[in-house]
């Protein structure tokens, strides 16, 4: 018997108690099928943030911060009065960066040039009508921005300019995004001593939502800095000169370890500092931990299809020990016995992981058009579920492998069986 006579035989040998095959191929489906849409949503989302990556650019940017304090704000511990200990002039939780601290960044090597960002906080933003409560951001230079209709601010031009999320448009009065640009909105603020005061800004482009704007709008450096020269205004010196983080270029001909060794630098000073590729990092790790979690339930579902596949099979050596004795009378060796089995336990893994693939591939469009019209509507490019065609190749392997071992025991068992004994066996 040769190995496609071997591979026929354990096909047709399935179909020889079909209710027991069904149940043990449901079994390894639902563990492979669970495995692949996990696998298909980590993949979709890192890719997705990879785009993200990609499409804004911004190789150079560093974004700075003061070094987060380890201390327990909590903590009951009675400290010490340290005089050498820098004043912690906060927003919330978070140290602010000043101006000597930005000179001092600037003096590092390999820092091309530093650029504080200014945080405001608009009371509201109209067109004329309704008030919206919004969060005003400003654009970072060197960095792209999708947009569904106009351009980005300009960072030099003195005009004061602003971006709109989609979501603000027909809100604001405007008929579509094409409508919105163009067009004047109004901020309010309010200053140190509690009274309000209006800025307008026209409207220039209406942006793509994305993980890194969410839902803010952007406002060119000349808005976002009158804003909060205004907001400021009467507020002494150390309160007003504080900035929440800053954008820094470097020198993109440096290496990787260069680099790394920029970062620690400035760790060492007190400042924390991240490339836009170590911010969504963040991003990737949550997402890694989320299908590492769900990982752990498809392995218990392909555990479970293991021992189904065992329990398969030693039931199929009992059955069938008179015809493994006729083989073996016949000429059949031990290591086509073992085979034999082997690959019966190899196709039902195939098979169920077969029919996982077509499953997910079937409802894998479904459920992306479905969370592209709800929760993912405002994130164009983003597809929930992706299946690479290695990846799941690899994944059907894997199945296939641990059907193997699984038959490893029967099979053994299959091979050792005395011809003698075997034909005697009612």
């Amino acid at each position: 018997m040769n190995y496609r006579d071997i591979i026929l035989t354990a096909n047709g040998n399935l179909r020889k108690s079909k209710l027991r095959t069904f149940l043990t191929i449901s079994a390894i489906f639902i563990g492979a099928f669970t495995l692949m849409m996990t696998s298909g949503v980590g993949y979709g989302l890192r890719s997705y943030v990879d785009q993200q990556v990609a499409g804004v650019g911004a190789e150079d940017a560093l974004f700075i911060t003061m070094a987060r304090s380890q201390e327990n704000p909590l903590s009951s511990d009675v400290k010490e009065y340290d005089p050498n200990k820098k004043a912690d002039l906060s927003f919330g939780q978070l140290q602010a960066l000043q101006p000597m601290d930005l000179n001092r960044i600037k003096e590092t090597e390999h820092i091309k040039s530093i650029q504080p960002m200014y945080s405001v906080e608009p009371l509201y933003i109209t067109a004329g009508q309704k008030k919206y409560v919004t969060t005003l951001s400003q654009a970072l230079d060197g960095i792209n921005q999708a947009m569904l209709s106009g351009r980005m601010v300009n960072e030099k031009a003195r005009e004061y300019e602003v971006t709109l999320p989609p979501s603000y448009v027909n809100g604001l009065g405007f008929a579509n995004e094409q409508d919105a640009v163009g067009k004047k909105v109004t901020f309010a603020f309010k200053n140190a001593t509690g009274e309000q005061f209006a800025k307008d800004a026209t409207v220039v482009g209406v942006q793509q939502k994305s993980l890194l704007n969410a839902n803010a709008m952007s406002g060119n450096t000349a808005f976002v800095e009158d804003a909060f020269n205004k907001s400021t205004a009467g507020l002494p010196t150390f309160q007003k000169d504080r900035y929440l983080y800053a954008h820094a270029k470097f020198d993109t001909s440096i290496s990787d370890v260069q680099l790394k060794d920029l970062k620690t630098k400035l760790k060492t000073m007190g400042y924390d500092a991240q490339t836009l590729d170590d911010q969504l990092g963040l991003i990737k790790n949550v997402i890694n931990g989320i299908t590492s979690f769900l990982t752990i339930f498809a392995g218990i579902a392909l555990l479970a299809a293991t021992f189904g596949i065992v329990n398969t099979l030693l039931m199929a050596v009992q059955e069938r020990t008179r015809e493994i004795g006729l083989m073996k009378a016949l000429g059949m060796s031990r290591h086509k016995i073992f085979t034999l089995f082997s690959i019966e336990a190899i196709l039902l893994g195939f098979w169920g992981s077969l029919a996982a693939l077509i499953a997910a591939n079937i409802i894998g469009p479904i459920a992306n058009s479905a969370a592209s019209k709800t929760i993912f509507k405002d994130f164009d490019g983003l597809h929930l579920l992706s299946f690479p065609a290695v990846q799941m190749i690899m994944i059907m392997l894997l199945i296939m492998a641990i059907s193997f071992i699984a038959a490893t025991l029967p099979a053994r068992r299959a091979s050792r069986l005395d011809p003698i004994e075997a034909l005697r066996y009612e």
